[in-house]
């Protein structure tokens, strides 16, 4: 990213917080805002959005503060993610063999043979986290673990965005 694309990038960030600041009261100041954002991302992973998380968490930052932010948004993907591992699961895995079998085999395999540790790496790496959730769902992994690396993987990105938002914005 260049300087240029990075200036536009803040400048787009502090115009977000000076639109989205004084709208705050109206939805119950701070905890309204933190529900709002925690509907939105559980919302928005659910239907596998991806990209979802840093978005989330710099506006969540900039609004809200980083502890707030960072517990607002890491709930509500893992909210989302967890919707969407059971909806998979109930609903739709045999529909996703059918449909991507030999493409979805290797991230099977890989989610079967490692399990959370997978999880884990593969979402501190960045992969798409619908792929990594449907993936997962497919497998006989329990929840829990899945829960639990899901949340391990997600708190990097969160915890960076938003407290660097916040530092730079709040």
């Amino acid at each position: 990213m260049g300087v240029r694309s990075f200036s536009m990038v803040m400048d787009g960030l502090l115009n977000l917080h000076e639109q989205i600041a004084p709208f705050l009261p109206m939805v119950g100041g701070v905890i309204g805002g933190a529900l709002i954002l925690y509907l939105a991302t559980t919302c928005l992973t659910a239907c596998s959005i991806p990209g979802v998380l840093i978005p989330m968490s710099l506006t969540g930052g900039i609004l809200l503060g980083p502890w707030l932010a960072i517990l607002t948004v890491a709930m509500g993907a893992l909210t989302g993610s967890m919707l969407l591992f059971a909806l998979t699961r109930r609903l739709g895995g045999e529909r996703l063999r059918d449909r991507f079998g030999a493409k979805l085999a290797p991230l099977e395999a890989r989610l079967t043979a490692y399990g959370p540790y997978a999880v884990v790496a593969l979402r501190v790496a960045g992969a798409p986290g619908p792929l990594i959730t449907a993936g997962a769902a497919l497998t006989s992994m329990h929840w829990m673990p899945f829960a639990i690396a899901t949340l391990l993987g997600l708190l990097p990105s969160v915890v960076l965005a938003a407290a660097g938002s916040s530092a730079l914005f709040g």
